[in-house]
């Protein structure tokens, strides 16, 4: 295990509470559930010792309610996705008690906190308590907003404030009544959550937890209330965002609508926006000419899932745009490590190789379509300078050659090829 996997573990134990000592498959009961919120993971099991699972398939962004285990030093042993390995494997304490099981971070640097919902003070008459996890990897540190529906975030203070990843608040008492829940980054008023209104009843504890989908920024919250069966389930975020890479032919820069309205203006060739947040769900893009505002040049209807991100890049020329839709995986990559993919937007080049320090990485990357990701090590300070080479498939012809493109470890860049056959542009976009 890295160094900062265990520093991450170590300040998670310290701000939660964990059970006392006692003997592997100790008498006695206790009771855990189990949110699975690693975002690569389509599905988790989780066995304790050798014992039969005491939940399999739990699909992302699932969580179960309490089932029975038995008290001591508990083996605590996750695989995902099906694999016959465990992506997790550590020794926790269990005394008879409550407990919530979150699995969390990426597959490469799956993490699990147990965290126990029995033996606290329950809230005062007219009040309702609730504790903060952030378990959203690559988003920092958050702040948590519990506010009447509407309220300006300016106007306010957060409830919870600067939860570090990995760890958990203490319980804050908050005033019985419904509430628009949002987060934000930690000390901003930058707001990467928000949902519709949620009503806590008096006298209850809950449990919120920030879960990430793989966005550069934005999360979903799971709400798990502490009562007899564990019950909860996950918020989906009311917000997504997307970018624009403009690869067109188009002579002036690129205006971009979303449902009429301008969104993003003066795009220019080869430029690439900054991310934008807008509502989840279904919209209607279009693209216009800043040199011909009113005119539209292509339509794309598309729907953003709520807390992703996603990059829509426009090519071809001015009659004949086509658009791109890209879904981005943000997550942080290993340590040390850095995610590439290549997208081949050139009507020019039907099919392209890419190779990556002279060893092909894909191999007939077709026009207007992108690679899946791989991954390369690369210095998380100063970078690594790589060469990308891209040939007329199977051939050793090259169309593009990139020497010396610095990648920095701990990112995602999606590397474009862009233009006509005669001039031809290689744009490198770090996405988170």
């Amino acid at each position: 295990m890295n160094s900062r996997r265990v520093l991450t573990l170590v300040l998670f134990l310290l701000s939660v509470t964990l059970v006392g000592c006692g003997s592997k498959g100790g008498g006695g009961s206790a009771r855990i559930r189990v949110l699975n919120a690693i975002p690569d993971a389509n599905a988790i099991s989780v066995r304790l010792d050798n014992d039969a699972p005491i939940v399999s398939g739990l699909a992302f962004e699932q969580v179960t309610q309490y089932t029975g285990v038995n008290t001591g030093s508990r083996e605590f042993k996750v695989s995902a996705n099906g694999g016959a390995s465990n992506v997790i494997d550590t020794t926790l304490n269990v005394n008879g008690a409550d407990y919530t099981y979150v699995v969390y971070g990426p597959v490469s640097a799956a993490l699990g906190g147990l965290v126990a919902d029995s033996g606290f003070t329950t809230p005062s008459s007219g009040n309702f308590s609730v504790r903060f996890f952030n378990a959203a990897a690559g988003i920092g540190s958050v702040d948590l907003y519990l506010t009447a529906p509407g309220v300006d975030l300016n106007s306010t203070s957060a409830t919870i404030s600067n939860i570090a990843y990995g760890t958990a608040s203490a319980f804050t008492s908050v005033p019985t009544g419904t509430y628009e829940l949002r987060v934000t980054a930690a000390n901003t008023k930058d707001l990467i959550f928000d949902t519709g209104a949620q009503a806590f009843g008096e006298q209850t504890l809950s449990n919120i937890i920030a879960i990430t989908k793989g966005s550069a920024r934005l999360v979903d919250v799971a709400v798990l209330n502490i009562d007899s069966n564990g019950t909860g389930q996950v918020k989906q975020n009311l917000l997504a965002e997307f970018k624009v890479i403009n690869a067109s032919l188009v002579a002036s820069p690129l205006n971009v609508a979303v449902d009429g309205v301008i969104t993003l203006s003066n795009v220019p060739y080869t430029g690439v926006s900054n991310y934008t947040t807008t509502s989840a769900g279904s919209h209607t893009f279009t693209v216009q000419a800043t040199a011909t505002p009113g005119a539209n040049l292509v339509t794309l209807v598309n729907t953003l899932t709520a807390a992703t991100d996603t990059s829509l890049v426009i090519s071809g020329p001015a009659g004949a745009l086509l658009p791109l839709v890209l879904q981005d995986n943000n997550l942080p990559p290993p340590f040390g490590r850095a995610r590439l993919r290549f997208a081949n937007v050139s009507a020019d080049f039907p099919s392209l190789d890419v190779y990556v320090n002279f060893s092909k990485q894909v191999s007939s990357l077709t026009s207007n379509s992108a690679s899946g990701y791989i991954e390369v090590t690369a210095d998380t300070t100063t970078g690594t300078a790589f060469e990308f080479d891209f040939n007329t498939a199977g051939t050793v012809t090259p169309v593009l050659k990139m020497p010396n493109t610095t990648i920095i470890g701990g990112h995602t860049y999606t590397v474009y090829v862009v233009g006509p056959a005669a001039a031809p542009v290689g744009v490198v976009s770090k996405d988170d």
